[in-house]
């Protein structure tokens, strides 16, 4: 029997209490589970380690280091667009190519090398406009779904991850679309022997608010989904708050990771769920150095490797949010007040522990090349998933 948001609610109840005893400022050891154990049957669970799913941008290309490479079990490289026609996005205008389809071929090439590590290739519609008129039609998905298989035949990809984000209200018909788009995809690519991994990029909230993704349909079409459990807190928001709260809802926010995840589980065996894992987090000029200060402006990225050098030369005081676990930090500089909420080897500890106890399948690291150059991050992430229980 999978587990689903009843078994996930008894486990947060037994064991949240014994965090809050453990957990005070940024602990040097990672604290215990936020789950505790989980059932030890899981129906659909992969009888494989753990799926480690680095994606790489475009623009990161030249910063993937070793012990990333060494320490991913798959890569994925963000991204190829897709016209409102379903064909590739090559060109900006007639003298610019597409950004993302020039590093493409530059991995075609050989010119830029991703290692031996498996590779998946993310395809998303280049605008809003171009999500609507390729799902819509059935031309335009059939064109679509063969330029997805040519791409990947021709790159020697074993991956296809389809990264549709819908903004705003979407109607029935176009979830419907979708599904199809996904049906017709998997019935083309199980013609393809070389293709061993299907993903599909949903929100958190994908089951409090579809949009989309009809879970229950789109289940038997992917091996795994990779849930974005990120962005809590957008750069545009009256307060300062955190990027990947672990827990938190119907007390401060409105969603969490684990209601996120409890509420999946019910459409979506646990096996079939990446946790994606930001190495990055959002800094905002703030009114004053509070919790969860009102802002003075847009939030701004803030990557691992740029918190990590602001620790380090003491410009950035560490703190820990006991109501999210996980990490902030307060920064002034002439008088002007910054917070950064982010993740570090603490609360990404955690984030792994309620993998392992939850049965998902494995992560997806949003993005390499934020993280910086220390080991002990990519130590910590492959100790925990070196295998499964």
């Amino acid at each position: 029997m999978p587990i689903n948001r009843y078994h996930i609610s008894i486990a947060i109840g037994i064991c949240l209490t014994t965090i809050g005893a453990v957990i005070f400022f940024s602990p040097a050891a990672i604290p215990f589970s936020p789950l505790g154990s989980g059932p030890t049957q899981v129906a659909n669970q992969p009888v494989n380690n753990y799926i480690i799913l680095g994606f790489v941008p475009y623009w990161n290309l030249k910063k993937l280091s070793p012990i990333a490479m060494e320490s991913i079990t798959n890569i994925a490289y963000f991204n190829l667009h897709l016209d409102k026609n379903g064909d590739i996005y090559t060109m900006v205008n007639r003298r610019e190519e597409d950004p993302s389809y020039t590093n493409y071929k530059r991995i075609l090439n050989h010119v830029i090398d991703l290692g031996d590590k498996p590779l998946t290739i993310t395809f998303m519609p280049i605008d809003q406009e171009a999500l609507i008129s390729l799902l819509s039609s059935p031309t335009n998905r059939s064109a679509a779904i063969t330029n997805i298989v040519n791409t990947l035949t021709e790159s020697h990809a074993s991956g296809v991850n389809i990264d549709f984000e819908p903004l705003g209200d979407i109607p029935p018909s176009l979830r419907d679309a979708f599904t199809s788009f996904m049906q017709e995809l998997h019935t083309e690519l199980a013609q393809q022997d070389t293709i061993k991994l299907t993903t599909i990029s949903i929100y958190p909230s994908a089951v409090s608010k579809p949009r989309i993704w009809d879970l229950a349909a789109l289940a038997p079409l992917a091996n795994d989904f990779v849930v974005m459990t990120y962005d809590y807190t957008m750069p545009i928001t009256d307060n300062a708050g955190p990027n990947a709260p672990l827990r938190g809802s119907n007390q401060l926010f409105d969603n969490d990771v684990i209601k996120n995840i409890a509420e999946i589980t019910n459409l979506v065996p646990p096996g079939k769920i990446l946790l994606g894992i930001p190495f990055y987090g959002y800094e905002w000029r703030t009114v004053d150095d509070t919790k969860y200060s009102p802002t003075l402006g847009r939030g701004t990225v803030a990557s691992l490797e740029r918190i990590q050098a602001m620790l380090d030369d003491q410009t950035l005081k560490l703190l820990w949010d006991h109501n999210t676990l996980t990490p902030y930090g307060i920064a002034s500089v002439s008088g002007q007040t910054s917070q950064i909420y982010f993740e570090n080897e603490a609360s990404i500890g955690l984030k792994l522990e309620f993998v392992k106890a939850s049965h998902l399948g494995g992560i997806a690291i949003w993005a390499l090349g934020y993280e910086g150059e220390d080991p002990s991050l990519w130590n910590s992430i492959t100790t925990a998933l070196s295998s499964r229980p």
